[in-house]
């Protein structure tokens, strides 16, 4: 493949540095680049629940055609995916998982959660908004909040 083609690994790389680099986005915990697809898919497992999804969020501020979905899986992870593009035409997936507990859920009838105003199904990959995961963040945040705070009373 010639290196000028817009799937060359060359190229995808200097495409990626450039956009963190300029954009100041938080380091990815992996990294996977396809010049097949021409595609880069991240993911986000480091750091806190919360941390995780607001990484991801940035990125996706950061693309356009972004698509949003997230999957309650059967051990109580819920896990967050973005589809998107970039100005040059570089195709992103993003993903970043988390413990339902960690973000304030309660058990509903059977296997669901609530997680504030949302009820999630295992299984069941749903579309979501910007918004719905930025409210996702808020509601870890304050989570661990609260358990820094009990953790201060107790000492």
């Amino acid at each position: 493949m010639p290196s000028n083609s817009p799937r060359s690994l060359d190229r995808i790389i200097r495409t990626l540095r450039s956009l963190m680099r300029s954009t100041g986005l938080p380091r990815p915990d992996r990294v996977l680049i396809s010049t097949v697809s021409g595609s880069v898919h991240v993911e986000f497992t480091s750091g806190s629940a919360p941390d995780r999804l607001a990484s991801l969020l940035l990125w996706v501020s950061r693309l356009d055609r972004v698509t949003l979905t997230w999957t309650l899986r059967p051990d109580h992870t819920l896990t967050v995916a973005a589809t998107a593009r970039n100005g040059a035409g570089l195709v992103f997936g993003l993903t970043a998982s988390a413990a339902v507990a960690d973000l304030g859920a309660t058990s509903a009838e059977q296997s669901a959660v609530t997680l504030g105003p949302f009820r999630l199904v295992p299984l069941v990959v749903e579309p979501v908004t910007f918004e719905e995961v930025a409210r996702l963040v808020q509601l870890g945040r304050a989570v661990a909040a609260r358990h820094r705070a009990a953790s201060s009373a107790a000492a």
